[in-house]
C-alpha cells in the first residue's frame, strides 16, 4: 500500500487528495517539449482534432500570439506518444490509483490542460463523471499533474471538498447545488511541477483564468476500474476517420494495470 490509511480516509472524506512529487526534472523537461512540439505543429503524429485552441483564436488565429499560447488543451496524448504513455503508467502515480481503485485499472483518457500564458480562461464549476454518464458505476479517480508549478494566480485547480458525496448534478442544477449551504468552502489546490493531485469524478471542481507570463500545464489522467461497464458507442475506434490516425492497439481503454473482463471497458 502507497497510501497512509490518514490519507485514505482523508480522500474518502473529502474528494481529492494533495500528494507528492511523482515526475523528475528529466520527465518534466521531456514532457514540457513534447507537448510543445505538438502545439506549435513541429510534430504532427496528434491528430489536429485533439488539439483545442483556447475560444479567443478559433475562428482567427492571431500571428503575433505564438500557437503554444493560442492552445487551451490536448486530449489523447496517451494512445498516441509514448511519453505521454510512459506518464499515465508511473508506478508512482499508478500505486496510489490502485489504493484508490483497487487492482484493476484502465485508462479511460487524459487532458493536458495548456492554460497558456496571458491567454489561459476560467475552467467553471463541474464534476468530470457528469460528462461521461456512459460509465456504470462513475468511479473515477484522476490524477492531475503538474507540469508547471500552479499557483492561485495562474489558475490553479480548486475544489469543493466533499461534494463527491452528494452524487452525480446534471448540469441544469448546477448552480442551486453550488448555492447550498451544506457545501464546505472551496479550496485553491497549489502545486509544484512535477507534483500532483487525485480527485473523484464527482468532486466538483474548477480553474482560474492565467494573466500570468507564466504558463501553467496540468496534464489530467483520467482512470476507471476495467470491471467498469461502457454503454456508450460499440467501437470509439470508428470515430478515427483514416489509418494513419490509428494509434498503436486499442484506442479507448487502455489496460494499465491488473486484468481485463469480458463484457467490461
Amino acid at each position: 500500500m502507497t497510501l497512509t490509511a490518514e490519507q485514505k480516509a482523508y480522500f474518502a472524506e473529502n474528494g481529492y487528495l494533495a500528494y507528492g512529487r511523482v515526475l523528475s526534472d528529466p520527465e518534466l523537461t521531456a514532457l514540457r517539449q513534447r507537448a510543445a512540439d505538438i502545439a506549435e505543429g513541429k510534430v504532427t503524429h496528434l491528430p489536429q482534432r485533439y488539439i483545442q485552441l483556447e475560444k479567443a483564436f478559433r475562428d482567427d488565429p492571431k500571428a503575433d500570439v505564438p500557437r503554444i499560447d493560442q492552445v487551451r488543451k490536448m486530449t489523447q496524448l496517451c494512445y498516441f506518444d509514448p511519453l505521454f504513455e510512459a506518464a499515465a503508467k508511473k508506478a508512482e502515480i499508478v500505486d496510489v490509483i490502485e489504493d484508490l481503485l483497487g487492482p484493476n485499472i484502465k485508462l479511460y483518457t487524459d487532458q493536458l490542460m495548456m492554460k497558456p500564458r496571458f491567454h489561459g480562461t476560467v475552467t467553471d464549476w463541474h464534476q468530470d463523471s457528469v460528462a461521461w454518464p456512459q460509465f456504470v458505476p462513475q468511479e473515477h479517480v484522476s490524477c492531475w499533474v503538474a507540469l508547471d508549478d500552479a499557483t492561485v494566480e495562474n489558475g490553479c485547480m480548486t475544489v469543493i471538498p466533499g461534494s463527491h458525496k452528494w452524487g452525480p448534478v446534471s448540469r441544469e442544477y448546477r448552480d442551486k447545488f453550488l448555492a447550498m449551504p451544506e457545501l464546505a468552502t472551496p479550496v485553491p489546490v497549489e502545486l509544484k511541477a512535477g507534483s500532483c493531485m487525485f480527485h473523484h469524478g464527482l468532486n466538483f471542481h474548477r480553474t482560474g483564468a492565467n494573466q500570468t507570463p507564466n504558463r501553467r500545464r496540468g496534464l489530467a489522467l483520467h482512470y476507471i476500474h476495467a470491471e467498469t461497464k461502457y454503454l456508450g458507442v460499440e467501437d470509439e475506434e470508428s470515430r478515427m476517420t483514416t489509418e494513419c490516425e490509428k494509434p498503436k492497439g486499442t484506442f479507448r481503454f487502455m489496460l494499465i494495470r491488473g486484468q481485463e473482463f469480458a463484457g467490461r471497458v
